[in-house]
């Protein structure tokens, strides 16, 4: 089985319609792993590329959502247990250890693909080939699976297709301005990135305050230190934004950010 893990973002929407269109191999699946908190643009490129895949018999796309932004509301992660963590900054500087990846989009992309095949609690999985969107230019990304009878898969890089190549490709297919994908409150953000939300997404905007406030004090979660989703180590509504800083590490993982 092969499985396009879909970020929704430059690159693995470019991945999705080069397979669908017989450019590179056809995969069978494109699972969409939503933590209910990308940008509103994300959302609708989900609608437009589910009317595409049935004008133009695209891969077969399968969207699950489990909502990081009401977990961490709720201070939950969504096992109703200890919450999930994301990658924040600490007042004693570094970053708390990032368990968001794992639990909103590795866990819930290997979920759906054991229920495509059908199988019973326990019972092995066939052996999968996971895609990652990962393009050349950021081939430092690249892992292998620790996964059991899972392979990552890198077309793009195979190909040696940048992240440049991809967004030139979707415009030239009618997909104009497709977002970098990630969570709103994603402490990776840029400068121009939160301002980007701040001045563009009211709604969203909202959000990031929230989660921010949220995070401050964990020391019912064991976490002693304060929390900020800012590099400045500043509530974010008093971060300085005029002058972007240097683009943060992005999610190592290959399901983030593409």
């Amino acid at each position: 089985m092969k499985i396009i893990s879909l970020g929704l973002g430059i690159q693995s929407t470019a991945m999705y319609l080069m397979s669908s269109l017989g450019e590179i191999d056809r995969a069978d699946y494109a699972i969409f792993a939503d933590p209910g908190a990308e940008l509103p643009d994300t959302y609708e490129l989900w609608d437009e590329l589910s009317k595409w895949q049935k004008k133009n018999n695209g891969i077969k796309l399968v969207k699950k959502t489990k909502s990081l932004y009401s977990n961490i509301v709720e201070g939950l992660n969504s096992y109703g247990a200890r919450w999930a963590s994301i990658p924040a900054f600490t007042e004693s500087g570094g970053m708390i250890r990032r368990q968001c990846t794992g639990e909103y989009k590795i866990d819930v992309v290997i979920k759906e693909v054991r229920k495509l095949q059908n199988l019973r609690k326990y019972q092995k999985m066939s052996p999968v080939e996971m895609w990652l969107g990962i393009s050349l230019d950021e081939i430092q990304r690249m892992k292998l699976s620790t996964f059991h009878r899972i392979t990552y898969k890198y077309p793009l890089i195979d190909k040696k297709i940048t992240r440049n190549d991809c967004r030139l490709y979707l415009e030239e297919k009618g997909f104009i301005d497709v977002k970098k994908s990630s969570c709103v409150f994603c402490p990776y953000h840029s400068n121009a990135q939160w301002k980007d939300i701040k001045s563009n997404y009211p709604e969203e905007w909202k959000k990031v305050l929230k989660v921010d406030s949220k995070i401050r004090d964990l020391t019912k979660k064991g976490i002693s230190d304060r929390l900020y989703l800012h590099a400045s180590r500043k509530p974010i509504e008093d971060a300085y934004l005029q002058e972007d800083q240097e683009e943060l590490f992005m999610c190592e993982e290959g399901y983030c950010g593409i």
